[in-house]
């Protein structure tokens, strides 16, 4: 299988980042949103809540990191799609500033349709700006399914690699956060706890309250 992330020295054990983050790394926190207590009949109001939580979340997991990267993954065939990296034009980005990682095939990909032909996950990478930049693609992530313009629907991931930290938004609902060293993550979890989603709060508390 094809490594996505061989361009960037990095120490995370994937040949890709997965969409379950949270189930798939050792060390992970998944925070909850946009939360129950706000309904999606009130979209403009729950998406506030998830994007204030959201850049709160990853002010404080990439504070002290010199170089934070977005990797954005979209879905096709052999081809990537020539329109994928134009949603972040708004956020002062250019194809041009974006790195091609490559693809891997979907194949073995049980939640993935491949009636039509073989599906491929494409991979580009491009380094931010600083933190406000992070908060407009964050943006463009949390608002998707809501409604909320502009917006992006292909996953987006927010790392530092040097440091082994990854953050990725999945929608307006919630955000999961994994680390390659169990202590990257302890004080975030002390200081969002009341964040973090009550599902899987015992499988937190197990991990980073021994």
């Amino acid at each position: 299988m094809t490594d996505v992330l061989d361009p960037v020295e990095h120490s995370f054990n994937c040949p890709e980042f997965p969409h379950d983050v949270f189930y798939q790394f050792e060390y992970a926190l998944r925070f909850e949103l946009g939360g129950e207590g706000v309904s999606t009949a009130r979209p403009v109001k729950r998406f506030i809540q998830a994007f204030d939580r959201g850049k709160s979340v990853a002010a404080e997991l990439f504070d002290g990191s010199q170089t934070v990267w977005m990797l954005t993954s979209d879905y096709c065939g052999a081809e990537p799609p020539r329109k994928r990296l134009k949603p972040y034009k708004c956020c002062g980005l250019k194809r041009k500033d974006f790195q091609y990682l490559g693809a891997i095939s979907q194949r073995e990909n049980p939640h993935v349709d491949d009636e039509d032909g073989e599906v491929f996950r494409h991979w580009d990478a491009v380094e931010l700006a600083d933190q406000a930049q992070l908060n407009e693609l964050l943006w463009l992530s949390l608002g998707a399914e809501l409604g909320i313009q502009p917006a992006s629907s292909a996953s987006v991931y927010f790392v530092d690699f040097s440091r082994g930290l990854v953050l990725h938004p999945y929608d307006d609902r919630g955000m999961d956060v994994a680390a390659v060293c169990k202590e990257d993550l302890s004080s975030l979890y002390y200081a969002r706890k009341d964040w973090l989603l009550e599902y899987n709060m015992e499988r937190m508390q197990a991990l980073f309250e021994v």
